[in-house]
């Protein structure tokens, strides 16, 4: 199975960013730039789907982590969600990061 590229979509009337495909070396700023963005700089609550990602590294725990904590400091919130039995389902589990289910 070849891996798709990352992508992420805003939907502003729920704040929910909905990341797809692989979030590896490549992506990994591509994709705290996105939360950054969406979060007005970690400012905002926002809702981040990881149902549809493919690959999803300790980088990408670790953008997650860092973003969780910025939002915290300000504030704010970072709803994880993530569909039972997928990729980031069972990566948040393991890591142990707060997430709910779909």
């Amino acid at each position: 199975m070849l891996d798709r590229p990352f992508s992420a979509d805003y939907d502003e009337q729920t704040r929910t960013v909905r990341v797809s495909g692989t979030i590896d070396e490549l992506a990994g700023p591509r994709f705290r730039d996105v939360l950054q963005k969406y979060s007005q700089d970690f400012a905002e609550s926002l809702v981040v789907d990881l149902s549809d990602v493919d690959f999803m590294p300790s980088l990408a725990v670790g953008v997650l982590a860092t973003a969780h904590k910025n939002m915290r400091n300000a504030g704010a919130e970072l709803d994880l969600l993530a569909e039972h039995g997928t990729v980031a389902q069972r990566v948040l589990h393991v890591c142990a990061m707060p997430y709910r289910t779909a």
